[in-house]
């Protein structure tokens, strides 16, 4: 829904003459839904493993459950709301009489790219999180201004300070593939970086996991 509804603003705003937007390959309506999709995707992963970990401070701090199995449920928990919005964007793409491309089987995959993404980002921040309050309204508040940076209401140009917003190409990547095949060495080059990041994330809060517990207790 709230994807829905931020589509349905965008589309009214454009039709006002409010703002403006060039032609986009998909209609309009539905290159917004799939960016929101898309953004959506990726903002559940950042959040959630500090969400997931806040909820679970009593367990984190009293049992010896992996801290790893409180973070899959949170990455579980993306992957549902995940399919949920994709079925959504088929019935949309439907009601638009699109037929997407054969290369739109690669869209599950982008997703699972951003949360990657989001995942790594997120659980580097946890074990501040954890500690400190300021740390997860910081972290919505970077979300909002992130949002504004993304191509998401607005396609993407060529080159400029935006290109260096790594959710940019694993997005458009995502979304081009509704439509023709558009995956770019950028794309992919993140894919990489996001993979590596998330190894590293975890190691860094593997080895915060102690210190954060103890300050917790």
């Amino acid at each position: 829904m709230p994807a829905a509804a931020a589509a349905l603003v965008c589309v009214y705003l454009r039709a006002r003459g409010i703002f403006s937007v060039p032609p986009t390959a998909l209609p309009y309506p539905i290159h917004v839904l799939a960016g929101m999709v898309l953004w959506q995707t990726f903002l559940d992963s950042l959040h959630s493993p500090l969400q997931q970990l806040t909820t679970s401070r009593h367990l984190i701090t009293r049992s010896r459950i992996p801290h790893e199995a409180i973070v899959l449920s949170g990455v579980l928990e993306v992957g549902l709301n995940a399919a949920v919005r994709l079925a959504a964007l088929g019935v949309a793409l439907a009601a638009f009489g699109i037929v997407p491309a054969p290369s739109a089987i690669l869209l599950p995959i982008g997703m699972a790219a951003l949360a990657c993404l989001g995942i790594g980002l997120g659980l580097l921040v946890a074990p501040l999180g954890l500690l400190y309050d300021d740390v997860r309204q910081g972290l919505v508040l970077v979300s909002t201004f992130w949002f504004f940076l993304t191509p998401i209401i607005y396609p993407a140009a060529a080159g400029g300070p935006l290109s260096l917003n790594p959710v940019t190409p694993l997005l458009d990547a995502a979304r081009g593939s509704l439509h023709a095949w558009s995956i770019d060495g950028s794309a992919l080059a993140v894919l990489a970086a996001s993979l590596v990041l998330l190894a590293a994330a975890w190691l860094f809060y593997r080895l915060a996991q102690p210190h954060v517990v103890e300050r917790l207790a």
